[in-house]
């Protein structure tokens, strides 16, 4: 146990699939302290991988992010916004919706907290492998309407993320333990790892 506790949660406002509140808590000490806080439901992200004409290459997308006015080019993802829906089948669903793929092989490689100073929301790492075409499931939402897809040799993620044309964490996160699985390096842990079969 952290010794510190929960004493008191203020609901401050609701802004669609995110809560704010206002919790009060008290360290070993006794002192009591307030701290800000988002529940997020959570979240799925895979790295898409091909049989390219030099080796591997990842299935990335290039979309509008409103809160930083740019486009970024990401992996594929989504918020675990469907009631009751696993983290597994919410990922499907989502390399679906956004590049029109359906996997063979969906292998889970970790989880992790986005922000954990302040939010609540886990996102739940993939790589997607033995990928079909499929039919887009749904009507593309506004920030996907303009949407890319574009492929990259796996050799050459590294030069995009230090030349920063790769900025976003997950996509950063993913691509790193997608080459650890490819070159067949162990996760961290034991048992982290889970592999589900399409």
């Amino acid at each position: 146990m952290s010794g510190y506790r929960l004493v008191g949660s203020r609901e401050v406002a609701r802004g669609g699939f995110l809560t704010f509140s206002e919790d009060t808590f008290e360290s070993p000490a006794g002192e009591r302290f307030v701290r800000w806080m988002v529940e997020h439901p959570g979240a799925v992200a895979a790295v898409p991988v091909e049989d390219g004409p030099g080796g591997p290459q990842v299935v990335l997308v290039r979309q509008w992010r409103p809160a930083l006015r740019a486009l970024l080019l990401e992996v594929p993802a989504g918020k675990l916004d469907v009631p009751g829906e696993p983290p597994d089948d919410a990922m499907v669903r989502e390399l679906a919706e956004e590049i029109q793929q359906v996997p063979g092989r969906l292998v889970k490689l970790a989880t992790f907290w986005n922000s954990p100073g302040f939010s609540t929301e886990l996102t739940h790492i993939y790589i997607a492998l033995d990928l079909s075409p499929c039919d887009r499931p749904e009507a593309a939402k506004e920030e996907e309407q303009d949407m890319t897809i574009e492929r990259f040799p796996l050799a050459d993620v590294g030069r995009l993320i230090a030349t920063g044309e790769i900025s976003d964490a997950k996509t950063i996160i993913g691509l790193t333990l997608a080459e650890r699985y490819l070159a067949g390096l162990p996760p961290e842990a034991e048992g982290s790892r889970s592999e589900v079969g399409r």
